[in-house]
């Protein structure tokens, strides 16, 4: 589909702001630009609005979808407007609809004189107990000869939908319709949208954006503590799959071209009933036909396929080192607050001094004890390092440089003007922005912060991931049989990340006390490795297909190849290799970006450099291979054996050198691409 942005809005805001943590009752939105997801919480419809719009700005293709009803059952504009088109309801509402800056609005008002537009009682129904609105019914039962039905016809195809009639109680969406419909012919104008399939007709239109009206609950919700939040993800992802049939499929039914005009239709249902499929169903479905996944594959379809699922937690700057930055900071205060001295020495105003001997002026400057009164001109005043400049000062001459004596002091050389201070807010000033949304906060970064004025910082929840490891074969370190290497190297490997590992513990070859592991596992994502093969103790697949799909990935790389992609209950399971180097390799290439991504950080691949070897080698074409390697005298030398098996290789290496997926043939000195432990966050 020929959109570059897909932008999904979840309309249910609540009847006041919901205030700067994620809320269930607030509004989400996702903007999905070429596959890459950008999930964002607005706790009113103003601030939601103000990001499409900066969204739509950006010139990209866009397709914008909102939850709400953008049509009405037959009868209902006609008898409202005198025109049976759903868009003439919109300006209708538009001209009579408000919607303050914190969600207060006259929607009821509104709805009430509807109502009176149509004979009876109705048809709209659902107001806040004791509200004084007489021609608004409280519950709908009590309305009668409006003639106006019940449903469009595209909720006959989705059973769940509610009547866009109902605008209070619980599943109402009557509301969501009046306020959104309200906002869209604004919105219509300013960006040039074309509205389907109201003024389209069932058929795609070649270029320019498109609004649409969607239904989230179509598709299962991508991982998220918040439903709705989930709920756009998986939307947007559905969309950026979808085929040209979406929006042709409908152009067969009996009077399709008046249902488009008056009624509207929800994109993705199908006439039939039920949701259209994307072209790849589930977010971890790879291209058919590819025996072998590329590395490059895998991981761009893990990038688009996560988006971040962390709540936002406002925490004291001195307990915010490791953690993700969750918005943009910028400086409350400017660095120096004030102009201040650079070193202890004689401070003056430089235009004032005559030659000769400098009068002293009475007490002195010092850091967090300013002095009180101006300097005369032609003065002056002792001043030590930090001190604010006092009045009728703008330059210091270091104290080695002078020489004082009977009130006077003599400088072997008067400095150039302003030499030896810093000037207010030389470093940042009030409003310049000094931290990035997404940044790993850095001691450095937590005293950027502190300086520039602020006490606390917004950042992400830590992503909780829970490994445990499988099979009546692992026993614990120090015991008798197969140790159990891979879990604790896996939870050390995410606290090294910042993450939050649980430790799950071992799980016998028991599938029941396996799902009840995971059951309470209370994780955002679970790491395992091995078992999740097709062999009649590997439980873990079979579960994963029972509670939520699985994907088995044989990727072209070296060490390593098997990779599972699942979700248990919505939760995604990364299923690493049971070898220790291979789980060690796929989980700092493959899971590590992956989980980061999720935690709020930006999508993020070692860049490597590029260093002469110090080894020889001839790679057979098919897999990119990662050999534990470290660097000597500049070179990088290899682990003598690249057995998957030989866990001292990776307590020997510092990094590793990766070798692309074509043959090669390597002599000592030829380049290679070394990527350091440190820059996969492996200290």
């Amino acid at each position: 589909m020929m959109f570059e942005t897909i932008l999904i809005a979840d309309w249910s805001a609540a009847a006041s702001p919901t205030g700067s943590r994620p809320n269930k009752d607030a509004i989400w939105v996702c903007a999905d630009r070429e596959g890459v997801q950008d999930l964002r919480y607005f706790p009113t419809r103003a601030a939601a609005l103000d990001w499409i719009d900066e969204v739509l700005a950006e010139g990209r293709r866009t397709l914008l979808g909102f939850d709400f009803a953008m049509g009405w059952p037959p009868g209902f504009a006609a008898g409202l407007t005198g025109e049976p088109r759903a868009l003439a309801v919109w300006d209708w509402l538009a001209a009579r609809i408000t919607d303050g800056p914190e969600n207060a609005n006259n929607r009821f008002d509104v709805a009430e004189a509807i109502n009176r537009a149509f004979p009876g009682i109705g048809p709209l129904w659902g107001r806040p107990g004791g509200r004084d609105h007489p021609d608004l019914p409280e519950r709908g039962t009590t309305r009668r000869d409006h003639g106006i039905p019940e449903h469009r016809r595209v909720e006959s195809a989705v059973r769940s939908a509610q009547s866009a009639l109902k605008l209070y109680t619980t599943g109402s969406v009557g509301s969501q319709a009046l306020m959104g419909c309200a906002a869209l012919p604004a919105l219509r104008r300013r960006h040039a949208l074309a509205v389907w399939p109201q003024e389209t007709g069932f058929a795609l239109p070649p270029e320019g954006n498109l609004l649409v009206e969607i239904y989230p609950s179509l598709w299962p919700p991508a991982p998220h503590q918040i439903k709705d939040a989930g709920q756009v993800i998986a939307t947007a992802h559905a969309l950026r799959t979808a085929a040209e049939d979406w929006f042709t499929a409908p152009a067969d039914l009996p009077d399709a071209a008046r249902i488009a005009t008056e009624e509207g239709w929800i994109l993705g249902v199908s006439p039939e009933g039920g949701a259209m499929r994307p072209a790849a169903s589930d977010c971890f479905a790879l291209p058919p036909g590819v025996a072998w996944t590329p590395v490059e594959t895998a991981l761009a379809t893990l990038r688009d396929s996560l988006s971040l699922v962390t709540d936002v937690q406002e925490v004291p700057v001195e307990q915010a080192a490791g953690r993700i930055l969750a918005a943009p900071v910028a400086a409350l205060r400017a660095n120096p607050p004030a102009a201040n001295a650079a070193v202890d020495g004689w401070g003056f105003a430089h235009a004032t001094l005559a030659p000769g001997p400098i009068p002293v002026a009475p007490g002195r400057a010092a850091a967090g004890h300013p002095h009180p009164h101006p300097v005369p001109p032609g003065h002056a005043i002792r001043i030590l390092t930090g001190a604010a400049l006092p009045a009728g000062v703008d330059t210091v001459a270091l104290q080695e440089d002078a020489t004082e004596a009977d009130g006077t002091v003599v400088l072997r050389a008067i400095p150039k003007p302003g030499a030896n201070t810093r000037r207010a807010g030389e470093d940042v000033g009030p409003g310049d922005p000094i931290l990035s949304d997404g940044l790993r906060l850095r001691p450095p970064d937590l005293a950027l912060a502190i300086a520039a004025g602020h006490a606390t910082l917004p950042v992400r929840a830590p992503l909780r991931v829970g490994v445990p490891s499988t099979g009546d074969e692992i026993v614990a370190p120090g015991g008798d049989g197969i140790p159990d290497v891979n879990r604790p190297m896996l939870l050390a490997m995410l606290a090294g990340w910042g993450l939050a590992p649980v430790d799950l513990g071992h799980v016998g070859d028991d599938a029941q006390a396996l799902a009840d592991r995971l059951d309470g596992a209370g994780c955002d994502a679970i790491l395992t490795s091995g078992g999740a093969s097709a062999g009649a103790e590997d439980h873990l697949s079979r579960l994963l297909s029972e509670r939520g799909g699985v994907h088995h990935w044989r990727i072209a790389v070296k060490p390593g190849r098997p990779l599972v992609l699942g979700h248990w209950d919505g939760t995604p399971v990364f299923g690493l290799p049971g070898n220790p180097v291979a789980a060690f390799t796929c989980a700092a290439i493959f899971a590590r970006p992956a989980l980061l991504r999720m935690a709020g950080a930006p999508w993020s691949e070692p860049v490597g450099r590029i260093v002469p070897a110090a080894f020889a080698k001839s790679k057979k074409p098919g897999r990119v291979e990662f050999l534990r390697a470290r660097l000597r005298d500049g070179a990088a030398e290899v682990f003598h054996s690249e057995g998957s098996g030989r866990v001292s290789g990776l307590s020997w290496a510092e990094g590793f050198v990766e070798l692309p997926h074509g043959a090669a043939t390597i002599a000592p000195g030829d380049p290679v691409r070394y990527i350091a432990f440190t820059e996969l966050g492996i200290g």
